[in-house]
């Protein structure tokens, strides 16, 4: 079976053609971004209202470091205000005097591969991966893209809720105080029929199709993927 994945904006793709991938492989790549305030109001000792008058930049507009972000011209004097770093105009308040910078951190977030299988095709945005024997089904309200090894939870049994640890809990239901006990034994996201009852900073999603619950348990494949933008999830040997 092949999957056809897309590759999010603003990420840079980590792995080759060929290359034999699992849960801890490192599939993409993220740039931080951060957001940097600046007090043109402190800087040139101006009235936040006539900020518009000394600003030389505008949103939207990218600028490098040490550009002219801001000047106060004075009958003696002229005060200069430079960029301290390079990056986009996001927002100019001229309630506050303030300008916020967009910059791209030298930090970099490594994101862990949903999928367990080998790398068919790289392109620019997209990747073609062949995992074992499966099937797909539909899903609502995907938080993410994630995948991993399924347990297939009933909360009705006596199954160890120990045994959830780092594997994805795949039940039709589960009580408040289920949810929090596997969350704190270690599992690493859900798939369900009804909403949890409980918020959750897991990745999660839910089965549109009730009646695919039955088929999935059925076929008992060890592994899932979701992926967000086909709000497809994948169950496959």
């Amino acid at each position: 079976m092949t999957i056809h994945y897309s590759i999010p904006k603003d990420t840079v793709c980590l792995v080759k053609e060929r290359a034999k991938i699992d849960f801890q492989t490192p599939l993409l790549e993220k740039k931080t971004v951060k957001e940097l305030e600046i007090n043109v109001v402190q800087k040139l000792d101006v009235d936040p209202k006539n900020i518009f008058r000394h600003i030389k930049k505008l949103v939207g507009e990218k600028v490098e470091k040490d550009d002219l972000l801001a000047e106060k011209k004075g009958l003696f004097s002229t005060k200069k205000f430079f960029s301290p770093t390079g990056g986009v105009i996001r927002e100019i308040d001229h309630n506050l005097g303030i300008i916020i910078i967009s910059t791209t951190g030298k930090e970099k977030n490594k994101i862990l591969s949903p999928f367990k299988g080998e790398v068919e095709k790289v392109s620019k945005d997209s990747l073609q991966i062949k995992i074992g024997k499966g099937e797909e089904f539909v899903v609502k309200n995907p938080s993410s893209d994630f995948g991993g090894e399924v347990i297939y939870f009933d909360p009705s049994s006596t199954q160890s809720v120990s045994e959830v640890s780092k594997k994805i809990v795949l039940t039709d239901n589960i009580t408040s105080y289920l949810q929090v006990k596997t969350e704190a034994m270690g599992a690493k996201g859900f798939v369900t029929l009804d909403k949890l009852p409980e918020k959750t900073d897991l990745p999660s999603a839910s089965l549109k199709n009730p009646e695919d619950f039955k088929k999935i348990r059925k076929l008992d494949y060890p592994y899932c993927t979701i992926a967000v933008q086909s709000a497809k999830i994948y169950f496959y040997q």
